[in-house]
């Protein structure tokens, strides 16, 4: 046994300098390594999200529509390459906003969330899979909660889900893919999100579409939290369509009021999700519509929740109605 108060001299200390620099280099290469994959999976969204931005504005000026999405039957979408980019993934209340890429491969995983290319690509009809890493780009999941607004962003629309529910199922389990005749969608990653290495487990938190015909309209109630949670009129009439009952037929002004709604909503979450709150999150109350056609005005008085002080100022939106869906067209201050 060696002796403390003797250190090793010659060749037992030559090697015990050469397996400490051998250690140094080997956690030097491991941190270059992951500060390598960080950057490229940064980069790679960066590249994504312009990508999917020039995309948008190509479809925009093809066949133009809501700048929150508008609710129309889906047509025939192309299929994607691996590795492209086709949609952004937005859940407000806890700030996930990633561009999700075509493909479950590891390469594609570790870029951003992949969409599982054997599931619908989202605005099909089906159960739209998406799969991420728990320790990156899936992070926020383990703070969900049911009644959580998701936004999918695509070059056709957006795309409003609610999350239904979340649990946990072993690896195994590919039942959460299975296809479904109503329009949902899974959102996948590892389980426990604290473990290293492997995880044995799956946390899948399940989302369903959001239709124009099952909602409430709330335009004149602010979000009053620091972040949108879910909103109570929305959460409550799809709960009693899923019970059974019936939603009431909306007239053209209560749809126009919700696709303010939902703008105000969105326009939000990507406040939140960029940390460009500045003022606070946007209000419209007061809402004013003027209805001419297949055309609208509303005219609403809009805010901030954290100004200190002020006259509220007029917020213009026209809005066009399109295979049935109002859609916001422009707004002006």
């Amino acid at each position: 046994m060696l002796n403390p108060q003797h250190p090793p001299t010659g060749s037992g200390l030559a090697v015990r300098r050469w397996v400490a620099g051998l250690l140094v280099l080997a956690g030097a290469a491991m941190l270059a390594w992951s500060a390598a994959l960080v950057i490229d999976a940064r980069l790679s969204q960066d590249g994504a999200r312009q990508s999917l931005e020039r995309a948008t504005r190509a479809q925009s000026s093809a066949a133009p529509h809501d700048v929150i999405g508008a609710l129309r039957p889906a047509t025939a979408i192309p299929i994607a390459a691996r590795g492209s980019p086709i949609a952004e993934l937005l859940i407000p209340r806890v700030r996930l906003s990633s561009i999700v890429l075509h493909g479950s491969d590891a390469r594609t995983l570790r870029r951003g969330p992949g969409h599982l290319e054997t599931t619908p690509l989202p605005g099909e009809r089906g159960n739209v899979a998406i799969a991420g890493h728990r320790d990156t780009f899936f992070r926020q999941l383990r703070d969900v909660k049911v009644g959580d607004d998701i936004f999918v962003n695509t070059p056709r629309g957006a795309f409003h889900y609610r999350i239904t529910s979340a649990r946990v199922v072993n690896a195994r389990d590919v039942s959460v893919l299975e296809p479904t005749d109503d329009e949902v969608l899974t959102l996948v990653t590892c389980y426990p999100f604290w473990v290293l290495g492997p995880a044995p487990d799956r946390f899948v938190v399940r989302a369903a579409r959001i239709e124009e015909s099952r909602a409430t309209v709330i335009v004149s109630r602010p979000i009053a939290a620091a972040v949108p949670g879910p909103v109570p009129s929305l959460h409550a009439e799809a709960a009693d369509d899923r019970a059974g009952l019936a939603a009431p037929a909306l007239d053209d002004d209560a749809l126009i009021r919700l696709a303010i709604e939902r703008f105000r909503v969105v326009y939000n979450g990507r406040l939140i999700t960029h940390d460009e709150q500045g003022d606070g999150l946007l209000q419209l109350t007061g809402c004013e519509v003027t209805i001419s056609g297949d055309q609208a005005d509303a005219t609403c008085e809009a805010s901030f929740s954290e100004q200190r002080a002020g006259p509220h100022h007029l917020r213009r939106l026209t809005l066009t109605r399109t295979d049935g869906a109002w859609t916001i067209r422009s707004t002006t201050d």
